[in-house]
């Protein structure tokens, strides 16, 4: 896809939701109801993926962010009704565990949160990756920029056991961290990939303004790691990575 093209559409994205922010709102709420074992697939297609980041945006470095996954599945995950649920992005239900996230077992019943991660079955962990909707308070018609910092700081300070293993917390969910696009904090950022605790799958990039849509979005790009040199015009060292095939598109 040309740059000229992808660009274009992100315009179009970011005026489009300006006006769009009670479909959002309606999105959401059917969310919410589902999952009652009525639906063979109650959460089908409600990530938001990305599409292959053809070139440098435009307004890279003023108005991106990235953040480096770890090889697994793209999972979403739903706490309500006091128990944790995990569905993959075809809505197929994968696990039902407990965690500390609110709604998320017996003893927190009374609130929802809806969040959108990986599952790593090498390191039995989830590795968040945004918030859909936390204690009940939908964040869908937010900017990425305030989700990210919404969540980190929801990771950090409010749920600060929720990255161990526990007897209401099954599996660790771990909030991944993001980075502005500036060539600096790119080439730093991006140079640090082979000291990652997990196996690297490839780096998301997102734009800041952008709202959760569900379905593939230009206003999310992905690239695998040996990509990354030639698309972005740095100068990373990646011998470390051994695979340079194309795989799935997160």
């Amino acid at each position: 896809t040309s740059r000229q093209d992808q660009d274009s559409r992100r315009a179009s994205l970011l005026e489009r939701q300006k006006n769009d922010l009670r479909i959002s709102w309606i999105v959401l709420r059917n969310m919410r109801r589902r999952g009652s074992g009525e639906e063979i697939q109650p959460f089908k297609d409600q990530l938001m993926l990305s599409e292959w980041l053809g070139q440098e945006p435009a307004d890279f470095a003023d108005n991106w962010l990235f953040k480096v996954t770890p090889v697994g599945h793209r999972t979403l995950i739903v706490a309500q009704r006091g128990k944790s649920v995990s569905f993959t992005k075809n809505g197929y239900r994968t696990a039902t565990f407990s965690s500390l996230l609110p709604g998320g077992n017996k003893s927190c019943k009374a609130s929802s949160t809806i969040l959108d991660g990986i599952w790593c079955e090498e390191k039995g962990s989830f590795y968040i990756l945004d918030v859909i909707s936390f204690k009940s308070h939908p964040v869908v018609d937010s900017e990425t920029e305030f989700r990210f910092y919404w969540g980190c700081t929801k990771f950090s300070e409010d749920l600060v056991s929720v990255g161990e293993v526990g007897k209401k917390n099954t599996y660790p969910l771990l909030w991944v961290p993001h980075y502005a696009c500036s060539k600096a904090s790119l080439q730093e950022g991006l140079a640090k990939l082979g000291e990652a605790e997990f196996d690297v799958d490839g780096v998301l990039f997102y734009h800041k303004m952008g709202h959760y849509t569900p379905g593939a979005t230009p206003l999310v790009g992905w690239l695998k790691p040996h990509m990354l040199n030639s698309t972005l015009n740095l100068d990373l060292n990646l011998e470390m990575f051994k695979t340079e095939g194309m795989g799935e598109v997160q």
